[in-house]
């Protein structure tokens, strides 16, 4: 394109290949440029009049003859595309210079290519190390906590690997058929969860220490306010019958004299 000055249309005119094309298509394509006062049910007519037949009634021979001028005709058609080519190719550089708008198209087409071949290796290069990642004596995800390390494994390295291989899997959970967002708040907290699982973990870890500690501490401090009561009994001090009498005021206290 910067060497003719073509457009985008024009890149990919002079780009077909034709030699991946259906036969059919081909020789349409080829009768379209010969013959462009034919419309599509004369050329439909064309086609099946020259080179259809059917193979259960005719004959070997009108078969063979059938397929090779279906061949012929198709060969024809290559050539005269791909020689169209290179003349639409001499014509374009006898054009006018680049407009000013040609050339952001060109820039924008070029720069879009680079950018999807970048990003196709970088995803290829990631997906690699990924996979090497969740097979090479895989155990479970690390987490810090504190001072200290917690381990959490996975049942399904392989199926966590597949699932992790392409970010928009994830962003893809969050958001409409149209790309809008459909719940902000699960987005964000799923995103804030992934750059701060460390700080989360902890927080988590010491608010249960907290809550073991406060429990303890309830339970140690669960003394009974009730008196306590004593079974009566009568005991003899120095010739004394002294019973014991539950309850919490001494105006009942009596003393009994034992009679000789």
């Amino acid at each position: 394109m910067k060497e003719t000055g073509g457009t985008v249309e024009d890149y990919v005119r002079l780009n077909r290949d034709y030699t991946n094309v259906d036969e059919d298509v081909l020789l349409r394509e080829y009768y379209k440029q010969t013959k462009p006062h034919l419309d599509r049910e004369e050329v439909d007519f064309i086609l099946e009049d020259k080179f259809y037949f059917d193979p259960e009634e005719a004959e070997e021979r009108e078969q063979k003859k059938k397929k090779l001028a279906y061949k012929e005709e198709i060969a024809k058609a290559k050539n005269f595309l791909e020689e169209t080519k290179k003349k639409y190719y001499d014509e374009i550089k006898l054009r006018p210079g680049v407009t000013q708008e040609q050339q952001k198209a060109m820039d924008f087409f070029n720069r879009y290519n680079k950018e999807q071949e970048v990003a196709k290796q970088s995803h290829e290069s990631f997906k690699t190390a990924t996979k090497d990642y969740f097979t090479n004596d895989f155990k479970g995800f690390d987490f810090k906590v504190g001072d200290k390390k917690f381990r959490y494994g996975v049942k399904d390295a392989n199926e966590v690997a597949e699932a992790q291989s392409d970010l928009t899997t994830f962003i893809k959970k969050f958001l409409n058929e149209d790309g809008t967002v459909n719940d902000p708040g699960a987005y964000h907290k799923a995103i804030y969860g992934a750059r701060n699982i460390d700080t989360i973990a902890s927080h988590f870890y010491e608010q249960g220490k907290s809550d073991a500690v406060k429990d303890i501490t309830a339970k140690s401090k669960n003394i009974s306010k009730d008196a306590r009561t004593e079974v009566p009994g009568d005991i003899y001090l120095n010739g004394f019958k002294v019973r014991a009498i539950s309850g919490d005021t001494s105006s009942k206290l009596k003393i009994n004299k034992i009679k000789k």
